[in-house]
């Protein structure tokens, strides 16, 4: 009642024509690249390894930026490109949230089936109806929380695995417990300042089967990207902005890349951070 007459009040006392400019300050540069870009993919990611991904939202404003353009993560792209080349037939994603990965992945792979794990539930609904949308459903399952007993009875004996589980990683990637795991490509995304000692933890599990590598955030080239899904420059900056709040934080991803020696995927050319 007290907001509809301030909003009342509001539209008694401001003059439609200041009114219209107010909304017009409001509609940030942001969101018009974001509406621009939509219209011209129909909500389908422009650029990048999930190029043609139909996105769950319903409009720009359901969508992220950078994964509507395609740059989200695109420090992780070439490692990425190496495992769909290799030609994985299963695929473990940890912390699927709404289905970028799972489905993007399952696109890449038509043969893989994908395990995308997923705790809360409004997010898991959103990973399945994601994969209906782009017609791989019946390849994607939507599971519940990721523990080691959960991976331990996949039916998998190698997979390409994609964790983002805010910590958690230090929990869920044990070998010990999940053999598989040995023979797996993961891209990890580092959470240390949730959980610290993680990254040194996942790192000195598989230091004696993986290549390993740590990648950090850096900035993105507004001008390739903007190349990529043909809009302007000023654009492509705003899409390709990667904003991560952590509590009042702000920070930056970073991501371990881990290629199996036992496997056939096992990559000599990416440069590498070796694990001590």
């Amino acid at each position: 009642m007290i907001g509809a007459a301030i909003q009342r009040l509001y539209h008694a006392l401001v003059p439609l024509s200041v009114r219209r400019k107010l909304r017009v300050s409001r509609y940030t540069a942001s969101r018009r690249a974001r509406a621009t870009l939509w219209r011209q993919t129909g909500g389908r990611v422009a650029a990048g390894p999930f190029k043609s991904l139909r996105l769950a939202g319903d409009t720009p404003d359901d969508c992220y930026g950078a994964a509507l353009l395609g740059s989200y993560e695109c420090e992780t792209h070439e490692w990425l490109e190496r495992q769909f080349a290799r030609g994985w037939n299963a695929v473990v994603n940890v912390g699927s949230d709404t289905g970028y990965y799972s489905t993007g992945t399952a696109l890449r792979l038509p043969q893989a089936t994908v395990y995308a794990f997923e705790m809360i539930d409004a997010k898991r609904a959103e990973t399945a109806r994601s994969a209906e949308r782009n017609g791989v459903g019946s390849r994607v399952k939507a599971l519940g929380l990721a523990d080691p007993a959960a991976l331990a009875a996949l039916p998998v004996t190698e997979a390409l695995v994609i964790c983002d589980c805010e910590g958690y990683e230090a929990v869920v990637l044990d070998p010990a417990a999940v053999p598989w795991l040995a023979r797996s490509a993961m891209l990890v995304e580092l959470h240390d300042f949730a959980v610290p000692g993680a990254t040194e933890t996942v790192r000195s599990r598989f230091a004696t089967t993986h290549d390993i590598a740590i990648v950090q955030q850096r900035p993105r080239d507004p001008a390739q990207w903007a190349r990529l899904a043909n809009i302007s420059i000023n654009a492509a900056k705003e899409l390709s902005s990667e904003l991560r709040p952590w509590g009042d934080l702000h920070v930056d991803g970073q991501w371990m890349l881990l290629t199996p020696r036992l496997s056939a995927s096992a990559d000599q050319g990416f440069d590498r951070v070796q694990s001590r």
